[in-house]
């Protein structure tokens, strides 16, 4: 439990427990093109939405996903071979991914939303060509759908526009993806409350995400196995929504999380209980000073409802807790 919070995803989910001082919100700022673009293609009703810009990772070698040396042999030349074969590089070539789910269980069906820059023939001809044996394709609405099985877990994805993915594991998601595409059914954009939430994280952020119901996320991890966790798990019982917004940096990044508790539950009541996390966290016998830095760099505020939590964790902490 204690080597579990420091990890990359608690400390993401770790500014929901750190509250302090009032003061007032800034204006949430206008969401991006390609943001706006997402959320009319994306289902509504989703409980978990999220955004990760694969080139702001770039920023940090910790969080670089293709910081990877390990392109060599037979699989380096078949990267090397759809490199030259469609001109398309996911490292340069592969912006940003949204990704919208109607639950966060392990049966979940998530719609992913990805943008890039790509020569939709070619890629298209390597796949019928090339990979005809891995990948079934039908037409749907003049659009190549490409589906194939690994594993027993199937995925299903089309290029939908000159610089748009869509995918999912289920082929009627990807078909849904396009009919909006179009104009037709309901799309993220018409989940009001969401958007609210959406509109608060998504402009200039790295990565953001945002979770609706979030008291029904299970969270058996961290159920009685001692005060913080208690705690935490009551916390997290007591939040209606939750928003994150993640800025990458050279030297670490930096977060903002809005909470908003369910209705009955006040502000300054969640903050009651959360601050006794944090002294707890701190006393904690083996925390070390990079955790302790971060814990007492916490900065919050609150106004109409929502908290608003702001902290920042270096490499040299992130590094110390794997």
């Amino acid at each position: 439990m204690k080597r579990l919070r420091f990890t990359l995803l608690p400390i993401l989910l770790a500014g929901l427990f750190f509250v302090g001082c009032e003061n007032q919100l800034e204006a949430p700022a206008a969401m991006t093109l390609q943001a706006k673009n997402a959320v009319e293609v994306l289902p509504a009703g989703a409980q978990f939405v999220s955004m990760v810009n694969l080139q702001a990772m770039h920023h940090n070698a910790l969080f670089d996903p293709f910081n990877d040396e390990s392109l060599s042999g037979e699989f380096g030349a078949r990267v090397q071979e759809f490199l030259d074969a469609t001109g398309f590089d996911p490292e340069n070539d592969l912006h940003e991914v949204y990704v919208a789910s109607a639950d966060m269980g392990p049966d979940a069906q998530p719609s992913i939303v990805a943008y890039a820059t790509f020569d939709r023939d070619r890629l298209q001809d390597y796949v019928d060509q090339r990979l005809g044996e891995t990948f079934e394709r039908d037409d749907y609405k003049g659009i190549p759908i490409y589906r194939t099985i690994e594993d027993g877990h199937s995925v299903t994805f089309a290029l939908a526009t000159d610089n748009m993915i869509v995918a999912s594991p289920d082929e009627a998601s990807v078909e849904a993806m396009l009919d909006r595409l179009s104009g037709t059914g309901r799309a993220l954009k018409d989940d009001a409350e969401t958007m609210n939430l959406i509109a608060l994280v998504s402009s200039g952020s790295s990565a953001w995400a945002v979770v609706c119901n979030f008291d029904e996320i299970n969270t058996r991890e961290s159920q009685h196995e001692d005060d913080i966790g208690r705690d935490m798990t009551q916390i997290g019982r007591a939040l209606k929504d939750v928003a994150i917004a993640v800025t990458i940096q050279e030297d670490g990044f930096e977060g903002t999380v809005f909470m908003q508790p369910k209705e009955g539950v006040s502000a300054s009541d969640v903050a009651d209980l959360t601050k006794g996390v944090v002294a707890l966290m701190k006393a904690e016998s083996d925390i070390d000073d990079e955790k302790l830095r971060m814990l007492d760099q916490v900065r919050v505020r609150t106004k109409s409802g929502y908290v608003q939590v702001e902290f920042f964790a270096d490499n040299e902490m992130l590094k110390s807790s794997k």
